[in-house]
């Protein structure tokens, strides 16, 4: 019996919950953590609470067939086109997650917490860096988009009994040939392995070898004598 190529293994199947506040914005260009344990370091910036939806991550792709005179099935399908997004509710309004929505310029708010933001018609499209980071136990899934742009952007639905939500959906961009940064590993660094003390036997074993090479030391060096 052969073994299987994918083996049945339950330690790999992750539950998506959030590591932390989960869902982070950064200016475009900006990378995320070099590994599954380090924090998000500045300028990446929590957008706080999604709805129990979570995030969803789409990836898609555009293909040609290549049909010859000779035949009716293609012999050969090419990539035109690849394409991945992020999409999430924001359930929490502030500056970061308003301007997000309507793709506008980030106002600084007031020192009571209130803020006038402009949705304007002639400003220029506004670029992001965005990675969303869940954990199940000691493993860690984070995916990052260097350079993400809006793409798409729900409803905004005022109804009492729940949260107001900001729909978004963010297209990745292409950044040197990269789409997005995709991290799996553990939840903390592992630890140092260290050598098993020695037991008592071993520890005596080892002084009585060593007395005994010293010892046969002494006797031949003075015998050179």
């Amino acid at each position: 019996m052969t073994t299987p190529l994918a083996p049945l293994n339950p330690d790999e199947v992750q539950v998506g919950t959030s590591n932390g506040p989960g869902i982070y914005l950064a200016p475009a260009g900006t990378q995320g953590p070099p590994d599954t344990v380090s924090e998000w370091p500045s300028p990446w910036r929590s957008l706080g609470y999604l709805s129990d939806d979570g995030p969803t991550i789409a990836s898609s792709i555009d293909t040609e067939d290549l049909t010859p005179w000779q035949s009716r099935t293609p012999i050969r399908t090419i990539i035109t086109a690849r394409a991945m997004t992020l999409q999430f509710v924001l359930w929490q309004l502030n500056a970061d997650t308003l301007s997000l929505y309507f793709d506008s310029d980030a106002p600084e708010p007031e020192p009571d917490g209130s803020l006038h933001m402009e949705v304007r018609s002639d400003s220029p499209q506004h670029l992001h860096a965005v990675g969303i980071d869940a954990r199940d136990g000691d493993r860690v899934f984070r995916l990052a988009f260097r350079r993400a742009s809006l793409s798409d952007a729900g409803d905004v639905q005022l109804e009492a009994g729940a949260a107001v939500p900001l729909d978004v959906t963010l297209s990745a961009l292409d950044d040197a040939g990269v789409l997005a940064d995709l991290l799996l590993g553990p939840a903390v660094d592992a630890e140092p392995q260290t050598a098993a003390p020695l037991t008592a036997s071993a520890a005596a074993a080892r002084t009585a070898a060593r007395t005994a090479a010293a010892t046969a030391g002494t006797t031949a060096g003075g015998g050179d004598k």
